[in-house]
């Protein structure tokens, strides 16, 4: 009797429906963590690797985050050199600018 009533509240459970997130194969909360920092190192590794190559002789900044340099492909490379030099020449213009104002270059670490 007993193997029984166990295989019958077995049975009585309703069977739990997948959520949404679980359709679109987003991961368990756990695993979010995880992937959102593998794309921060991933980036490091990135913008490194476009410091070796294209500032070789300047300080080396992205050293200290990346354990192993990794050289990565062309058009990734030139993509953050692009948008370093684009991000330097930007803020340089701005505080050259002469309007007797006192400037602030906010860097909220966004790419």
């Amino acid at each position: 009797m007993f193997e029984n009533d166990s295989i019958h509240a077995f049975h009585k459970q309703k069977p739990k429906k997948p959520s949404k997130m679980d359709a679109l194969g987003v991961p368990k909360p756990d695993k979010r963590d995880d992937f959102i920092m593998d794309t921060n190192n991933s980036s490091i590794m990135s913008k490194r690797s476009v410091e070796k190559l294209y500032y070789s002789g300047q300080t080396e900044y992205f050293r200290y985050f990346v354990r192993k340099y990794q050289r990565r492909s062309p058009l990734i490379n030139r993509g953050y050199w692009l948008r370093m030099r684009a991000i330097d020449h930007t803020v340089r213009n701005f505080l050259k600018e002469e309007n007797g104002k006192h400037k602030v270059v906010v860097n909220l670490g966004c790419g």
